[in-house]
């Protein structure tokens, strides 16, 4: 049967075993708060454990010896516990390097004095050992440091214990079991410590603070594995919510009840332009108009404007636990770039929506290009469609192919009337390059309503400021390839103005109308009952026929005239000579493609060009090209106009080019009888150029001068495109032969 000395042993070789592995356990997760703390006062328990079995059994020396020793760890465990618990709770900065020092003044004290105490007896005094169930145990009477070391130690205890039961409740009870089993696992060597000072204990001496720590040791443990002490930390939740706030990009303020600020992160002091512990106890009306705030409402509803960003302001009361309003957090959202971005979009959403308007107007506007016969009719049609309430207020359009004066319309009016002083009155100046003023003067160099022949790069459409209105005017010009046929200008109200997209659409609107505007020209030259012919004389080398008569020396006709893609002409050229002028007009400025079609005698060329020849400023001013030839460096062209077509104008477009361009005679004519392709046949305009072109080219001869696939090439279209316009072409010539 096992003595009562025996079992006291053993339970203290239990309690020194599970706290010294509690000891190593702890110091493996020293990195986590209060881990350090809990090693240290684990291992100074051990220590004092062992020390006491040392003493209890006299080994090695008397138990007094062993008792002075082991008051070396006595005097600095409830300090460590103390540290774990401050360190647990989240209140690490009592462990600052200013007053940790102090915190272990008492214990280095009362370890001097117990080392020292046969000089003063301020520890003890009468120590006497008892003998009994075969261990020594001693009977001390306390002095007074000790008395003074028992109110420190349990004075720190006391405190630790109300750090956690403060956790308990703040945490809503989420820690409630750890912290249970670290109170039991310290109260319990409290107790038995309390219980032999006060002479409480079974036997005389006898203490029982280390039978407290195998308690220690069980509840610890049970926290450590079953609670995961270190893995939910109570520390880590609380220093988390103060890094999370001082983190914050966005900005935290607590104001009290009478909106006195008492805690404000230091992204609310950059939003805010304060030292945020310069703020505390500042009223927040110092800082900000707290009018603006709704601290009723928790949304989103106001809106701050601070240094020229935006911050949306969200407040929330904070109640006590009885419910009580104790104060606010005001939370500062940075919404500049969303405030940005959201105008942006509607910027752009009411971009579009103003383009697809703008869009309809436009086919509208060439819907009524189609049906317009003349150009007083194309002038009413444009104005009439443009002339749109909260898209174009006041359109003003003047066509130098008229003799009549500008039209002008407002939206709302009736229709438009003519501009009985020119210009709108905010444009008359000019105002710089670009202005219309600037170019009404370059469209009318004379006054009279000649053709312009200024380049369209130089009249691109512009935006001009109207100060008497408050809004803006855009000019547009009416352009067909180089050639001017007069001005628009719309005026808009709107806030946004005329943006470079929509400059973009009414600068393809100038060209389209520019278009417009010449094929009405050349359908008047083709229905006219008259029609005005000059004859004009070239002598300038930058025009092909020029250039092939003075490199071959040779006189070359101009047999055909056929319109290819992208702008360019099929010209087709011919002379005498065998096997002349294919150098001189491959390296010719303009030309892109020379191509010898085989003839009978004399030499064919082929010629694809995008400028160079006399004929593309002239059919740009809708003028029709009778006959051309060249001889000697000198080129003479009969050419009809329509009786509405400025000659002079057509002169100084084609000067423009070619300077050495003269007028040898002018002369009104009355039209042949005839034509070639009579309008009976109903042919398309491609129908046409396919049939010419393959004519010109020699296809219908036999043998063929030219084949399909090269007459194809030369349109820039496929063979079988080409089959198809030819036998539609000759199927309704034809039909107009032997049916007409």
């Amino acid at each position: 049967m096992l003595g009562p000395g025996l079992i006291y042993l053993t339970l203290l070789s239990g309690a020194t075993a599970l706290t010294g592995g509690l000891a190593g356990y702890a110091w493996r997760h020293r990195e986590e708060p209060g881990a350090t703390s809990l090693a240290a006062a684990m291992v100074g328990v051990t220590t004092w454990t062992i020390l006491e079995m040392l003493a209890i059994t006299e080994t090695g020396a008397s138990h007094l010896f062993w008792e002075r020793i082991q008051w070396t760890a006595i005097a600095v465990v409830p300090l460590f516990f103390f540290f774990f618990m401050v360190d647990f709770t989240g209140h690490s900065w009592v462990l600052s390097r200013r007053l940790v020092p102090l915190f272990l003044v008492v214990p280095a004290v009362t370890a001097a004095l117990a080392w020292t105490n046969p000089a003063h007896n301020l520890m003890w005094t009468d120590p006497a050992h008892l003998r009994a169930a075969g261990l020594t145990n001693i009977d001390l009477a306390f002095g007074p440091w000790f008395w003074v070391y028992f109110a420190y130690a349990y004075t720190l205890q006391v405190i630790g214990f109300a750090l956690l039961l403060r956790l308990v409740v703040v945490s809503e009870y989420l820690y409630l079991d750890q912290t249970v089993l670290i109170v039991v696992g310290i109260v319990a060597p409290l107790a038995g410590n309390a219980t032999s000072v006060f002479g409480y204990a079974p036997l005389p001496g006898l203490d029982l603070t280390p039978l407290g720590f195998t308690v220690t040791g069980l509840a610890f443990g049970n926290a450590l594995f079953r609670y995961r002490l270190f893995e939910l930390l109570p520390a880590t939740r609380r220093l988390g919510r103060q890094a999370a706030l001082v983190g914050m990009d966005d900005g935290v303020v607590i104001v009290d009840t009478d909106r006195t600020i008492l805690y404000m992160n230091p992204a609310a002091g950059d939003i805010l332009a304060c030292d945020p512990e310069d703020a505390v106890g500042e009223p927040a009306d110092e800082l900000v108009d707290t009018d603006e705030l709704d601290f009723a409402a928790t949304d989103r509803l106001a809106e701050l404007s601070l240094d020229g960003r935006t911050y949306e302001v969200e407040t929330a009361p904070i109640d006590d636990r009885r419910g009580k309003q104790v104060g606010h957090t005001v939370l500062l959202y940075d919404v500049t770039e969303r405030t940005r971005r959201e105008a942006e979009l509607r910027a752009q959403r009411d971009r579009y929506k103003r383009l697809e308007r703008i869009n309809t107007v436009i086919r509208e506007v060439n819907g009524a290009l189609v049906g317009a016969t003349t150009v007083e009719e194309l002038q009413r049609a444009v104005v009439e469609t443009l002339a749109t309430p909260g898209l174009y207020d006041d359109v003003w359009l003047s066509v130098t192919a008229s003799d009549g004066p500008p039209v002008r319309m407002t939206a709302g009016e009736s229709g438009p009337e003519p501009a009985e002083e020119g210009l709108p009155a905010s444009l008359e100046a000019p105002e710089g390059p670009g202005s219309l003023g600037e170019r009404d003067s370059d469209l009318s160099a004379d006054g009279d309503a000649d053709l312009a022949t200024e380049g369209a790069s130089d009249l691109a459409t512009d935006m001009v400021r109207d100060p008497a209105t408050d809004g803006d005017w855009a000019t547009v010009a009416l352009v067909y390839g180089r050639t001017v046929y007069g001005a628009m200008a719309l005026h808009t109200d709107r806030e946004s103005g005329f943006d470079e997209r929509e400059l973009g659409v009414l600068d393809e609107l100038g060209e389209t109308i520019g278009y417009a505007l010449t094929a009405i020209e050349r359908t008047h030259l083709l229905l006219s009952d008259s029609r005005v012919e000059v004859d004009l004389a070239a002598t300038d080398e930058d025009a092909l026929l020029v250039a092939l008569s003075e490199a071959t020396g040779t006189e070359w006709t101009l047999d055909g005239l056929v319109p290819a893609t992208e702008g360019e002409l099929l010209a087709y050229l011919s002379t005498d000579a065998e096997d002349a002028g294919v150098d001189a007009a491959r390296g010719h400025a303009g030309v892109s493609d020379v191509r010898t079609v085989a003839t009978d005698g004399g030499t064919t060329l082929e010629v694809r060009a995008g400028s160079g020849m006399l004929a593309h400023p002239l059919l740009e001013c809708g003028a029709n090209i009778v006959d051309a030839t060249a001889s000697d460096g000198r080129c003479e062209l009969a050419v009809e106009l329509s009786t509405d077509t400025a000659v002079r104008a057509v002169l100084d477009r084609v000067r423009e080019s070619f300077p050495g361009t003269g007028l040898r005679a002018k002369r009104e004519v009355e039209p042949t009888d005839g034509e070639p392709l009579p309008d009976e046949t109903d042919m398309t305009d491609r129908q046409r150029e396919a049939l010419e072109a393959a004519f010109r080219a020699g296809y219908f001869d036999w043998p063929r001068d030219s084949t399909a696939e090269e007459v194809a090439e030369s349109l820039d279209i496929a063979s079988p495109t080409l089959h198809s316009h030819l036998r539609k072409a000759e199927n309704r010539l034809l039909s107009e032969f032997f049916e007409g």
